[in-house]
């Protein structure tokens, strides 16, 4: 998979890709992690059937009363649902998450739901620390779409390290990419792209069905910090007590290399 690469003004002056068929290697080759895609009418291969409007309706009632899930937002006058990790609500989404991990290599999957009635706006202009297809399942959705390099580096660490108190708010370039999405068209959202759903207004007033699919993006702190820390109980020049004159450098060193090494190994599947 390639890493994140920088894109040129004179790039970013066009738009994103649109074609009509997925192809995931070229995918990775060309697009991951670097900028968005636009996939016309390919949203049978995240999630087929479509979501109809009396799938939300059901949800909806299934939801009533249920103040247990924190991942649910919605607003008291209906115009706005949200269902966060929603594969653990509806088992087609749950299916289709399974399915597209394998097609992607992805440890796991996950599925947000979005119902936007009316004018329902979304949540403003922000960035993840997730790559995303968004699905368009019923009307249309107009986004405004940045690339990755418009999030500042310390805003892209501190997300990655979900820092306490920090809001991931976006800012886009002048002007942002505008997309609009019908029923089966995809949108690939890089991760720290800064993104924004906003109401179409040549859309039809029922409104909005969405289902994005993401990837959550993992860092080695996360990975390894744990099982570091329990490597390192082990090791005697870690947990026993430190003399009065102070711990061996070299000796804590050593023993911090030699239990990194194990740990990172262990993670590759290497002894």
């Amino acid at each position: 998979m390639n890493d994140p690469a920088q894109i040129d003004a004179v790039a970013y002056a066009g738009r994103p890709d649109e074609i009509d068929r997925f192809d995931p290697e070229r995918f990775y080759r060309d697009h991951w992690r670097r900028r968005p895609l636009v996939l016309r009418g390919c949203g049978k291969t995240f999630l087929a059937p479509a979501l109809e409007w009396s799938d939300v309706e059901a949800l909806e009632a299934r939801l009533d009363g249920d103040t247990s899930g924190s991942g649910v937002h919605r607003r008291p006058d209906g115009s706005v649902l949200f269902v966060n990790q929603a594969q653990h609500t509806m088992p087609e989404l749950a299916a289709s998450c399974a399915r597209l991990a394998d097609l992607m290599g992805w440890e796991e999957c996950t599925a947000d739901l979005s119902v936007t009635r009316g004018s329902g706006a979304g949540i403003g202009c922000h960035f993840d620390h997730s790559d995303n297809f968004v699905v368009q399942q019923q009307g249309s959705k107009s986004w405004l779409v940045g690339l990755p390099e418009h999030t500042g580096r310390e805003r892209q660490r501190k997300r990655m390290l979900e820092a306490k108190g920090f809001v991931p708010s976006g800012r886009f370039p002048e002007p942002p990419w505008q997309v609009v999405l019908h029923p089966g068209d995809v949108l690939y959202l890089p991760l720290f792209a800064p993104h924004e759903g906003v109401e179409d207004p040549d859309g039809p007033a029922q409104g909005s069905v969405s289902v994005s699919f993401s990837y959550n993006a993992r860092n080695a702190l996360g990975s390894h910090l744990k099982p570091l820390l329990r490597a390192l109980a082990a090791e005697d020049a870690w947990w026993q007590p430190l003399p009065l004159a102070g711990a061996d450098p070299d000796r804590l060193e050593e023993a911090l290399l030699r239990a990194l090494r194990n740990v990172t190994r262990s993670a590759k599947g290497e002894t």
